[in-house]
């Protein structure tokens, strides 16, 4: 074979596997090219999900806060709170250590509000209130009628003159979630009420119709 006729071949190899280099390198870019159009396209659906949900979540707690101010008018009270239970670390045993915040508040005008206060509560403080979140709930009961102890203290110092409390219970409709709390910082608020003939059982069903309606809002926001 002439040099000429070697040297056309070789080019020929040469080039063949240029074009086969060239082909693998476009498959893979192609490749990876859908790959990351597919990522992209997952991240996108992803922060949508994730805008969306919290946008759910917004309308619900707007929609909570709208229920408890409602009956705070309704009731003519100082304060409607909600308090949800958590954990807040655990005893040297490996047991929870259990505690409630305000989650959710509607004060009447000038009154001052507990929200900074009352987070990280330890519960073991007010085993009274638990206590009465078993056998008195959604009852009107006046401060002064309770016992010496811790939770007649916070409340005497936020000016409460009489206070409710309406259990709030996870899906099971057994695990305490938290609790709805009433107080009226004004005798005569209670006073009128009475005087206009409103009874203390209307009083309790308006209080136990919202805490449900409340209950059933933050379970959907738990979701």
């Amino acid at each position: 074979m002439s040099e000429p006729t070697e040297m056309a071949s070789s080019f020929s190899s040469i080039r063949d596997i240029v074009f086969s280099i060239g082909e693998m390198v476009g498959v893979l870019g192609v490749g990876v090219g859908l790959g990351v159009v597919s990522m992209l396209k997952k991240k996108n659906i992803s922060l949508k999900w994730r805008a969306k949900k919290e946008t759910t979540q917004l309308q619900i707690h707007s929609k909570v806060h709208e229920l408890l101010t409602e009956m705070r008018v309704l009731m003519r009270c100082s304060r409607a709170i909600i308090f949800q239970f958590h954990n807040g670390g655990k005893f040297a045993d490996g047991s929870s250590i259990k505690r409630f915040s305000v989650t959710h508040e509607s004060c009447a005008g000038g009154i001052p509000s507990m929200l900074l206060e009352s987070q990280d509560v330890l519960l073991t403080r007010y085993m009274e209130l638990v206590d009465i979140l078993d056998k008195r709930t959604n009852e009107i009961i006046r401060v002064s009628s309770l016992p010496d102890c811790s939770l007649r203290s916070i409340l005497e110092i936020n000016n409460v003159v009489y206070f409710s409390v309406s259990s709030l219970k996870c899906q099971d409709s057994l695990t305490p979630m938290g609790f709805v709390c009433c107080h009226w910082c004004d005798m005569d608020d209670m006073d009128k009420l009475h005087e206009e003939g409103i009874a203390d059982s209307n009083l309790q069903d308006v209080i136990d119709s919202t805490t449900r309606s409340i209950n059933n809002h933050l379970f959907h926001a738990q979701k």
